[in-house]
């Protein structure tokens, strides 16, 4: 082990979903307390899951690659990192020393959820504090909805956290920054992870995701509240944002402020008597509207986390658990169903990894009604 002197203790951020440099304010923190390392876990037992996929490794490598060297620029070391999380922040105390862990609250699935778990462990086990930050509308232990939507509003309407404009490291980390080949980002291929890319998929990144999001507010997004629901002109009408938001390429955040700057213009125009398109008014409400329910959802899933493994309803408990036919699912799946409307959603999907959000409904609908499956079975 390094002798590391105590003013020189890591502030260790740990980046998960949150593969940006701005608005991330455990990176702000972190650095206002002392010498900085952000590190990438690639967990064997997230890419093994059976919810992830090679296309999601391809978006998660964009980002780190951009989120390399954003950090490089500001002088703090990307330490990208291979194996499960305990015994990597155990390998990084024992050469470096840590003072602080620092990462954004993640409501993920079970596997996430127990990783965390044996994180904390971890920590309580060495000392050492872990901070978490909220990212987005999502309360932990939450006891009542009552005036949700208004914490989520005063939680979205914060002013923007600022990237630090240098960020100091410890003599050891100084050298490898910027280094690509000391911190690989490894292919799917390399670590075995199942799946295949998408070649029409949207790229990752920082800079990728605020271009969308402009195209949306300032084009694409002008008749969104018809268009949005069309399986031909949602591709364009829809934001597209939600890769970027999942992994954290963007914040919740940096949305809700765009679309509140963007309709307040569009207002302040109309006032003046300025040509705008009246289509802009409904179309950035309902916008507005579903920023919340991303949200929303998430927090169902932070207050319920049974319901990724037992039905919403317990009533429909047994209903199709005893009836699964693989032949259908593989249909499904392949979209070979013969009916031209799913058929044609999945292999979209499979194009381009990305169908709007009436498609999605549709093709469960039709695997969990027409097909008989149970959701278990296609959920992954």
């Amino acid at each position: 082990m390094l002798p590391v002197a105590a003013d020189t203790a890591l502030q260790l951020v740990w980046f998960k979903r949150d593969l940006r440099v701005d608005d991330h304010e455990p990176l702000a923190r972190a650095a206002s307390r002392g010498p900085v390392a952000a590190l990438y876990v690639y967990e064997p037992g997230v890419l093994h899951s059976p919810e992830f996929d090679a296309c999601h490794l391809d978006f998660i490598n964009d980002c780190l690659a951009e989120l390399r060297d954003s950090l490089a620029r500001l002088g703090c070391p990307l330490l990208i990192r291979t194996g499960e999380c305990p015994e990597v922040l155990h390998e990084i105390h024992r050469t470096y020393g840590l003072r602080t862990l620092w990462s954004h609250e993640e409501t993920g699935l079970e596997v996430t959820y127990a990783r965390d778990r044996r994180v904390l462990a971890w920590c309580r086990a060495q000392g050492i504090e872990w901070r978490e930050i909220p990212q987005c509308g999502v309360i932990r232990r939450l006891k009542t909805r009552n005036g949700w939507a208004h914490r989520w509003e005063r939680r979205m309407s914060m002013p923007l956290v600022a990237a630090p404009p240098r960020v100091t490291t410890v003599a050891a980390l100084r050298d490898l920054t910027g280094i690509a080949a000391s911190h690989p980002i490894r292919s799917a291929a390399e670590l075995g992870v199942a799946g295949s890319s998408r070649p029409q998929a949207w790229r990752g990144g920082e800079q990728q995701a605020h271009k969308a999001l402009h195209s949306f507010l300032r084009e694409r997004g002008v008749d969104y509240r018809r268009e949005m629901s069309s399986p031909t002109t949602g591709f364009d009408a829809c934001s597209r944002i939600s890769p970027y938001l999942a992994w954290g390429a963007m914040s919740l955040r940096t949305a809700h402020h765009a679309c509140e700057s963007r309709r307040r213009e569009v207002g302040e125009a109309r006032d003046a008597g300025l040509p705008v398109d009246p289509r802009w008014f409904g179309s950035l409400q309902s916008f507005s509207g579903r920023l919340r329910w991303h949200c929303h959802f998430m927090q169902k899933l932070e207050d319920e986390p049974r319901i990724e493994f037992e039905n919403f309803s317990r009533a429909f408990d047994g209903l199709r658990e005893r009836e699964f036919d693989a032949a259908r699912l593989d249909a499904w799946c392949a979209g070979q169903t013969g009916y031209p409307m799913v058929d044609a959603c999945m292999r979209a999907l499979h194009a381009g990894g990305w169908i709007n959000f009436r498609m999605r409904a549709m093709l469960v609908s039709f695997a969990a009604h027409h097909l008989w499956l149970h959701w278990r079975t296609f959920a992954s």
